[in-house]
């Protein structure tokens, strides 16, 4: 059984138009050495009634964010890194290469922060710049 947190994602996926998306949801955490686990469900869009399981899986130097449901992906956040991956959705699939310029980690007893600064592109399409940041913090009874 894991311990409810609450979750603040806000991410920029292009810092010259500006745009942020936030979402703020209730999961669960648990600890398995040497990651930490959270998950809850996070709707897609305001328009959309579908949602996607979101399973972050972390420990002091890596994220790995796995989506399952109306959005399929796995990405994987390692400073100085490039992964590629799948990102499956009902307009299509897309390949994605996702380079992790600098991730920050802060574990906290109570609270997690993650920041990341990447570089994502979709196929052939020039990569766009982002920006994530994740909160997590244990939920009040």
């Amino acid at each position: 059984m894991g311990k409810a947190v609450e979750i603040r994602v806000k991410g920029m996926k292009d810092e010259a138009s500006g745009e942020e998306i936030t979402t703020k949801a209730r999961g669960t955490m648990v600890y398995k050495e040497p990651y930490y686990y959270v998950s809850y469900e996070e709707k897609m869009d305001r328009e959309s009634s579908g949602s996607s399981k979101t399973v972050l899986r972390f420990s002091d130097k890596e994220l790995r964010v796995t989506r399952k449901g109306e959005v399929e992906s796995v990405l994987e956040f390692l400073e100085g890194s490039i992964h590629n991956s799948l990102y499956m959705t009902s307009m299509g699939n897309f390949e994605v290469e996702l380079t992790t310029d600098k991730l920050e980690i802060l574990l906290e007893e109570k609270k997690s922060r993650i920041k990341a600064d990447y570089r994502i592109g979709l196929n052939t399409m020039p990569p766009s710049y982002g920006k994530l940041e994740i909160h997590i913090e244990e939920a009040e009874i």
